[in-house]
This record gives C-alpha cells, sequence and structure tokens, in this order.
C-alpha cells in the first residue's frame, strides 16, 4: 500500500489513534491520508483573516516546535492555520491537516498545493467524514474536538470572541490538554478571543521557546496525578525511559492485558502518555 492511499480506521485497527476517545463521542471511524506523526503534537488555531504579524508569529511558533521535535496539528484553513502548516514544513518538520470535510471536498480549493506538499513531505490528512462529505457548518465542530484530542498542547494564535478556534480550546480544556493563548490589547476585536481564553486559564504564550523547551532533552516533566493507581505508576515507570507498546508495558510490569491497556488508556486521557501511531505510549513532557 502507498502511504498515502486512503485508509480506514476503527477502533480496532492498530493506527486508531486512541487519545481521540477523549471525545465526547468518539468516531466510529477515521480516514487517513499518509502518516500520522509520533510524540507530542501541538495543534495551532486562530483566525482566518490574521493581522500580518499573528501570521508570522504561527508560521515561527510551528517551525520551532517542530525543530524541537513536535509535530504540528492544523484545520487547513486560510490565516493562522494555513502560516502554521507552512512554518512546520519549512522546519523540515511533520504537520497534520485534520480535516471538516471529506478528502473529495478539500477547503479551501486554494491550499490545495498545501495539502499536498503536506502528504509529499511525510504529514497526513485526517477527518472523521468519508471522502464524499462535502462541508457544511455542522461538520467542523467534531473536526475542532477530534484536533483538539490528539494532540497535548492548543495554541490559539489570534482569533475573535466569537470563533471556531475556540470551540478547539474548549474541547482542549474539558478533555485536560495544556492551553494556550497570545496576548492581545483590550482594544483589538480580532484578538478579543484570545485574552477570554487567558481569562479562562489559558496559559500565555509569548514565544515559542515556551512550548518547544518542554520536548526538549533534559526539559523538566510536570508532576504527576497524586491519585494515580498502582497500574497507572507501573505503566508510566514502564514507558519512562523509551516509549512501548501494551506487550512490552506487560512484559516490563507483570501486568495482565487488560490491566495494562485500562491503565494505559486513563493515563492518555489525562494527557500523561500520548499513543503514537505506531502503537507505542509515550510519556507526555
Amino acid at each position: 500500500m502507498h502511504p498515502t492511499d486512503l485508509l480506514v480506521l476503527t477502533p480496532q485497527h492498530p493506527d486508531f489513534p486512541i487519545a481521540a476517545r477523549a471525545m465526547a463521542r468518539p468516531p466510529e471511524r477515521l480516514f487517513l491520508r499518509g502518516r500520522l506523526p509520533q510524540g507530542r503534537g501541538l495543534a495551532v488555531v486562530g483566525t482566518r483573516r490574521a493581522t500580518t504579524p499573528a501570521l508570522q508569529f504561527a508560521r515561527g511558533l510551528a517551525g520551532e516546535v517542530c525543530r524541537a521535535g513536535w509535530s504540528v496539528w492544523s484545520g487547513g484553513a486560510l490565516g493562522i492555520d494555513t502560516a502554521a502548516h507552512e512554518g512546520a514544513l519549512d522546519a523540515g518538520g511533520k504537520t497534520v491537516v485534520v480535516m471538516g470535510t471529506g478528502f473529495d471536498h478539500l477547503y479551501p480549493t486554494s491550499n490545495r498545493r498545501l495539502f499536498d506538499r503536506v502528504l509529499d513531505d511525510g504529514g497526513a490528512w485526517l477527518s472523521p467524514y468519508p471522502p464524499d462529505q462535502s462541508g457544511t457548518r455542522w461538520t467542523f465542530l467534531p473536526r475542532n474536538e477530534l484536533l483538539a484530542s490528539l494532540v497535548s498542547d492548543v495554541a490559539i494564535v489570534q482569533a475573535p470572541a466569537r470563533s471556531g478556534a475556540r470551540s478547539t480550546t474548549a474541547a482542549a480544556r474539558r478533555m485536560g490538554r495544556n492551553v494556550w493563548a497570545v496576548p492581545t490589547t483590550p482594544w483589538d476585536r480580532v484578538g478579543a478571543g484570545c485574552l477570554a481564553e487567558l481569562q479562562a486559564g489559558a496559559k500565555v504564550l509569548i514565544d515559542a521557546s515556551q512550548i518547544a523547551g518542554r520536548g526538549m532533552v533534559g526539559a523538566r516533566r510536570a508532576p504527576l496525578p497524586r491519585d494515580l493507581s498502582d497500574a497507572e505508576r507501573a505503566v508510566i515507570k514502564a514507558v519512562a525511559m523509551a516509549p512501548a507498546n501494551l506487550d512490552m508495558i506487560c512484559d516490563k510490569t507483570g501486568l495482565l492485558a487488560g490491566e495494562a491497556s485500562g491503565a494505559a488508556l486513563t493515563l492518555t486521557l489525562r494527557g500523561v502518555l500520548l499513543e503514537g501511531a505506531d502503537g507505542n505510549y509515550h510519556r507526555v513532557g
């Protein structure tokens, strides 16, 4: 099978991202072209009508986190999304376009060359919809929730108070992901959504190194939750030095398959672990 052939992923498929189960209504199928990157991922979101400085910031943010070993995920729209995908590609990184349409109805059509470049450079297209699904006002909200579920961090660069990007950050908060927002002035309507996100508890983002540095060797990890079970602590210890799949975790811990799987799922939903496309679990941070 060619790397960009269409794959239909069910929860039983080895490449189905387990993190998607954090969604309020997890998808029964996902449609994939390309390869989903492993390791930590950052979703970069924002308005289609972004200012030039905001586009430059998004492009630089994406490039720096990719150089630190992260992947960049976004929705492929004009504005901030496009800048993020381009910044990732220009830095030689991997990026994923999470679409609110099927692959036969790419949106926006003006980004077709960008979408092709994503695949050519080893990234991926991902959609919760079959290829013949066209875009409607109802198809993009589930896409935004899917995007939030598949990354450890979401950065909103510039967005008005009423913005689709804010549905992504709302979903990210519900699922325990890290939310970052670029501050702006109180009278700047195009960035008012970022101020609202900061009021809602988002972390202030003023420099890409705040995120990128957390993915580098020697970066300090966030404290673990205090209410972890013995099985969950054993799973974390099993993947602390190197990523491991469920069979390897069972071998290292002596846990039964069901115990290891349940603990890994709980840790993924709590943002402690991430599951790569190869089935290996990675410690976040």
